[in-house]
């Protein structure tokens, strides 16, 4: 029994991690009651929070240990600038494919947009209903900005012309 909950575990690990698909990484994320308020659709601010997991798991992704850096080197991500445009609400029960992708990176921060599709019954990416533009900068414990790019040297980050 132990083997089989252990391979159990090791499958729903899997499913708290996002895909990398040509440019840009995808996480799901369910609606959940917690994430709405008394209308049944999801709160605004908590887009916030659904964004903040996918760039979470892009970097777990990456092997990049948030809780290291802060602990070896006092270094953490910040976000420094943020654009939220909601066009549709999500609600309960809803599936979110939140796609990340980079807009620009320079020595000291990043440009990301980040998208939340619906997704169909079919599992098929459907409307675009919420997408947030963002610029992370990375600090140490003084507040001071650190080259971000000597973290963030992945592929994924650097200027590509599409």
């Amino acid at each position: 029994m132990p083997n089989d909950l252990n391979l159990l575990i090791k499958k729903l690990s899997g499913m708290s991690e996002g895909h990398f698909f040509e440019q840009s990484y995808f996480y799901l994320i369910r609606v959940f009651y917690e994430d709405t308020d008394v209308g049944g659709v999801v709160y605004h601010a908590n887009y916030l929070k659904f964004f903040e997991r996918a760039r979470s798991s892009l970097l777990n992704s990456l092997g990049i240990n948030q809780q290291d850096l802060i602990i070896k080197k006092n270094l953490k991500f910040v976000v420094r600038e943020l654009n939220l445009k909601i066009v549709n609400s999500f609600e309960l029960n809803d599936l979110i494919l939140t796609e990340t992708r980079l807009k620009d990176a320079k020595n000291s921060c990043i440009s990301l947009e980040q998208f939340a599709w619906s997704v169909k019954k079919n599992f098929e990416k459907d409307k675009l209903k919420v997408k947030s533009d963002l610029q992370i900068v990375m600090i140490d414990n003084k507040n001071k900005v650190k080259k971000i790019k000597d973290i963030l040297f992945h592929p994924f980050f650097s200027n590509k012309v599409n």
